[in-house]
C-alpha cells in the first residue's frame, strides 16, 4: 500500500472527506429535527452523500485516479453514514438495535479476515453482488424509518427482519470468499515448502 501527498487532494478523495463530514451533518439534523421538514432535510443529506459516492467511483476510474487511501477512505465513509442512520434511528424504533449488532459484528469479523488476508496480498477485490444489495435494502428500511416515524410495530418488525435477513446473507457470502482465500494461500504457502524443500536437495 503506498501512500503519495498528491492522493490526499485527488477529487475522488475530496469527495470521500466530504461524505465522511455528512455523517456529523446528518446526526445533528436527525437528532435535532422536530419536524417532518428537518427529517426530510436529513434524507437530503443522505442522498447527496450517496450520489457522491457514485460519482467519486465514476471519476476516479474515468481520469485514473484510483488510490490505495481512496480504497481506505470510502468504505469508511460508506460504513459510517451506514452506522449513524442505524444509530440514530434506534432511537426510536428499538429493534433496529437488532440491526445494529449483526452489523457491527459482520463488519469486525470482516475487518479481522480481511486485514489478515490484506497483509498476505489476497483480497476479494471490491463489494460483492450481496453487499451492494444488502446496503440497497438498509438505505431504503433506514430512509423509511426517517421518512416515517410512526411507522406500526408490525411493519417496523418485518422491514427489520428483512434487512437482517440479506445482512446475515451477505456475511454468509463473504465469510465464504474469505475462506475460498484462506485455502487458496494455505495450498500456496505449501507449494512454497515444497519447492525450497526441493531447491535445498
Amino acid at each position: 500500500m503506498h501512500f503519495s501527498k498528491k492522493d490526499f487532494f485527488t477529487i475522488p478523495n475530496i469527495m470521500s472527506y466530504f461524505r465522511i463530514l455528512c455523517v456529523p451533518a446528518f446526526v445533528l439534523v436527525y437528532i435535532n429535527s422536530k419536524s417532518l421538514s428537518g427529517h426530510i432535510w436529513a434524507i437530503v443529506i443522505v442522498a447527496v452523500s450517496a450520489l457522491t459516492d457514485v460519482f467519486d467511483g465514476f471519476v476516479a476510474r474515468k481520469t485514473g485516479q484510483v488510490t490505495d487511501l481512496g480504497k481506505i477512505l470510502d468504505p469508511i465513509a460508506d460504513k459510517s453514514m451506514q452506522f449513524a442512520m442505524m444509530f440514530c434511528v434506534v432511537l426510536r424504533y428499538h429493534w433496529v438495535a437488532l440491526l445494529l449488532v449483526i452489523y457491527a459484528a459482520k463488519e469486525l469479523i470482516s475487518l479481522v479476515f480481511s486485514g489478515y488476508l490484506f497483509t498476505k496480498n489476497k483480497n476479494i477485490g471490491g463489494a460483492m453482488w450481496c453487499g451492494k444489495i444488502c446496503t440497497v435494502i438498509l438505505y431504503g428500511v433506514m430512509l423509511a424509518f426517517i421518512i416515517f416515524p410512526e411507522i406500526p410495530a408490525p411493519v417496523e418488525t418485518i422491514l427489520v427482519g428483512f434487512s437482517a435477513a440479506f445482512m446475515l446473507l451477505a456475511f454468509v457470502v463473504y465469510m465464504n470468499a474469505y475462506i475460498i482465500l484462506l485455502i487458496e494461500l494455505k495450498r500456496e504457502q505449501k507449494e512454497q515448502e515444497k519447492g525450497s524443500s526441493g531447491s535445498e536437495k
